[in-house]
């Protein structure tokens, strides 16, 4: 299958300037209301069955028009209709140039009253209208107007779609409550490499890329088959901005206050773009910055099953998070039929962040003597995230049909910057351990599983509703973490190096107008993508001798930032209890200073030179090759049908370790799937107001990198493996929808619907018992594909 679609895609570009040679009368201008394209917007040909529908930029193309008179009719919701005159003439091209639409308006006492938060959502609601799928719009000015930092957040206010935060940023979409690695992100049409760093699944973190970058968005809650369909949620699709038709220049600068963190927040952004005299060359810069410093509270109490809390954490962030996106485009007008493109694409998120944590040891209680122990790890980062994207395409309209390419290249990494050092940069943490400390014994029992502390719901004395109860389980209610007590436990290294790439991502489209009722469309698509995997958890002990007190770094111990106001929220003054703590400059000279009076503990490092962590230490080598065709046929002025089929061909090639014998050996497992994804579309529009949308479709969902993993890892102490499955199936959803939609003449909108999604080979960690390098009754623990599921 992929070496039939590769011997087929390529000859296609070459093709693209051939058929230009050979096109006759075309008809191409463009809908704008003199300040944005309109996209969506409606062109009908009177006295003819044929509609079409302008593109994202607002442009449109007639094809194959018999010389004659025609009327034009161009309509917009919250527009006034336009019409328009024109003789086309044998072998002759016409370019109407830029149509202009001019909005609705009130009088009310001779006071003009318009929005262009109204234009925003008009052209989101024409695009909405009058696709075939089911799916949702945002535009750019509208997404301007909201206060979203970034593409993930973007998209919560659609229905249907949720969010994962992370610091109080929108990170991970979530579509219809399915997890986030079933759904579909893109930009520009292509699926965008991940690079995520702990669920190491397919979902793409975006809290990296601005919003100022962003044209429109597209969630599709069904998929045609012209569409990447491995998202059994659905799909977000990002469009970035392209040159304008006029010049344009704009400047935001903004700030703000984060009353938590008691610092500034500042943005900036930048978009220049235009076109030459003769509209041919266009141009555009669009550059966006934010800089936000953030504070955040949480504790945490641990637990396991019901055998109480072992462990109340309290953590206590500070940070400055900088999210830096720039979007670069040129586009050239070969003709009116014909246009080639160039984009750019580059966005980073970087957070400094510095985290104290102190952890109180319920389970090291001492009745004997009413105390136990508490903890305190200094911990400093510095994540970040980049991506790297460009493209090459072009739109090459013919004499009945259309032709569009592209080929791009994505680059997405994840690493920890350089601290404490550049060979060591990691998450990094340094312990101490403060012993001795007295528990009320009031907070303590024990069920046969240890010391542990109770809820009061289960006839302990820890309760939400009441702080004094939830946190008062020291003895001594002014006790305060002493630093000459506080003896140095252990400094850890937490390393991640995650490299995402599609070297090469290559798709041609070609739309034949058959008839005026009847529209066919195929493509091909081609992915080639490696992930690169590192990882790796190093502790170090004191080597010899007493390890060193906290007190003993006198000079480079501070108060914890904020810690005084730690949970103010709840009228709690546990933040009273925090001692004093190493700065960031104190944990990075700790290691430059006692690194000789460090060794390595093999026994708690996870490391491939330990025969450890083979489960996060993975390459993974993909090739996708899709092939699709499909038809739209409009029975009649109400009724639209589209019917197709895409066939997706994987190739997975897994390298990893495994340890035989306690020799690291290194592994390797391929794996091919085709998937078969036929999809129905109906749409009945009962008036020029109301929709009503039947799809039924099939789609999937590839496995997730870190189940793939054809390693495992052996835990002598629990006599446990856990590991990947390399031979993991795809799970596949069959989907049923149903929507009405009725939209307002003064724009908006009132929609509903249901959906149906059965699932087969779901993935599930499955456990079991086996032998292992000679031990029996080894626990296993791998991911498997089930049975069916539904939503």
């Amino acid at each position: 299958m992929e070496t039939i679609i590769k011997k087929s895609l390529f000859p296609l570009f070459a093709c693209c300037t051939l058929f230009v040679s050979a096109q006759k009368q075309i008809i191409t201008g463009m809908v704008s209301d003199n300040n944005q394209p309109l996209p969506g917007a409606t062109v009908k040909i009177n006295g003819s069955s044929r509609i079409i529908i302008t593109d994202v930029d607002g442009k449109f193309s007639v094809n194959d028009l018999k010389p004659g008179h025609y009327d034009l009719q161009f309509s917009y919701i919250g527009y006034e209709s336009q019409a328009l005159t024109i003789d086309v003439i044998s072998d002759q091209s016409l370019d109407l140039g830029i149509i202009s639409m001019f909005q609705k308006q009130k009088n009310i006492d001779e006071v003009i009253v318009t929005g262009s938060l109204k234009n925003s959502e008009a052209r989101a609601l024409n695009l909405q209208k009058n696709a075939i799928n089911i799916t949702n719009v945002i535009a750019s000015d509208g997404i301007g107007k909201l206060p979203d930092r970034n593409a993930a957040e973007t998209v919560q206010r659609v229905q249907g779609v949720s969010i994962e935060r992370d610091q109080g940023e929108g990170r991970f979409v979530s579509l219809r409550g399915l997890p986030p690695f079933w759904a579909s992100t893109n930009i520009n049409g292509n699926r965008l490499p991940t690079a995520e760093e702990e669920t190491t699944s397919r979902a793409t973190a975006f809290d990296f890329f601005p919003t100022e970058l962003i044209s429109y968005v597209h969630v599709n809650k069904s998929f045609t088959p012209d569409i990447e369909s491995d998202g059994i949620g659905g799909g977000v699709n990002f469009i970035t901005k392209t040159p304008p038709m006029k010049t344009e220049l704009k400047m935001t600068v903004g700030s703000g206050y984060n009353a938590k963190a008691d610092k500034g927040v500042y943005n900036f952004g930048l978009l220049y773009g235009g076109r030459t005299k003769d509209k041919k060359f266009g141009y555009l810069f669009n550059v966006a910055h934010f800089n936000r410093n953030w504070s955040t509270d949480n504790f945490e109490a641990r637990r396991s099953g019901d055998e109480g809390v072992f462990r109340m954490e309290f953590r206590d962030y500070n940070g400055v998070r900088k999210t830096t996106g720039v979007n670069a485009a040129l586009e050239y007008v070969l003709s009116p039929k014909s246009t080639i493109y160039l984009k750019g694409m580059y966005g980073t998120l970087s957070d400094d962040e510095t985290h104290y944590k102190h952890r109180v040891r319920f389970d090291k209680f001492s009745s004997s003597n009413n105390t136990a122990r508490v903890e305190l790890q200094n911990i400093h980062n510095l994540l970040i995230t980049e991506l790297k994207s460009i493209s090459l395409g072009g739109i090459h309209n013919l004499n009945k049909s259309k032709i569009d390419w592209d080929v791009s290249y994505y680059d997405n990494q994840f690493k920890y910057g350089n601290i404490p050092d550049q060979q060591n940069k990691s998450y990094y943490v340094i312990k101490y351990t403060q012993n001795g400390v007295g528990i009320n014994p009031n907070y303590i029992s024990d069920h046969g599983n240890g010391s542990r502390a109770y809820w009061k719901a289960d006839g302990g004395k820890l309760d939400y509703k009441d702080p004094n109860a939830l946190f008062g389980f020291y003895s001594d209610q002014n006790f305060k973490m002493d630093a000459s007590q506080m003896r140095f436990t252990d400094l850890e290294f937490y390393k991640i190096d995650i490299l995402e790439r599609d070297k090469i991502v290559a798709a041609v489209n070609h739309e034949i107008t058959a008839s005026d009722k009847l529209t066919l469309k195929y493509g091909f698509k081609y992915r080639d993508k490696e992930r690169i995997a590192k990882f790796s958890d190093i502790f170090y002990n004191w080597k010899s001798g007493t390890a060193p007190l906290l007190s003993d770094f006198g000079q480079y111990i501070t108060t914890q930032p904020n810690g005084g106001k730690y949970l103010s929220e709840m009228n709690t003054h546990i933040g009273s209890s925090f001692g004093p703590v190493l700065s960031t400059g104190g944990m990075d000279q700790f290691w430059f200073q006692n690194q000789g009076n460090l060794a390595i503990n093999t026994t708690d490092s996870e490391a491939l030179e330990y025969n450890k962590a083979l489960g996060r230490n993975f390459d993974v080598f993909e090739k996708h090759a899709d092939a699709y065709g499909m038809g739209t046929y409009k029975v009649n002025d109400q009724i639209t049908i589209l019917g197709g089929v895409r066939l997706s061909n994987t190739h997975t090639k897994v390298k990893g370790f495994n340890v035989i014998d306690n020799v690291l050996t290194p592994v390797e497992n391929t794996k091919e799937y085709l998937a078969v994804l036929p999809m129905l579309h109906i749409k009945y529009a009962l008036n020029d107001k109301t929709n009503l949308r039947f799809a039924a479709t099939r789609t999937f969902s590839r496995p997730n990198f870190g189940d793939l993993t054809p390693g495992g890892t052996y835990s002598e102490a629990d006599n446990e493996f856990k590991g990947g499955n390399p031979n993991l199936n795809p799970t596949y959803s069959i989907n049923l929808d149903l929507m009405g939609e009725y939209y307002f003449s003064n724009v908006g909108i009132l929609s509903g619907g249901v959906f149906y999604k059965s699932i087969t080979d779901p993935i599930f960690q499955d456990s079991f018992v086996s032998s292992y390098n000679g031990n029996n009754g080894v626990q296993f623990t791998a991911p498997n594909n089930g049975s069916r599921a539904w939503a």
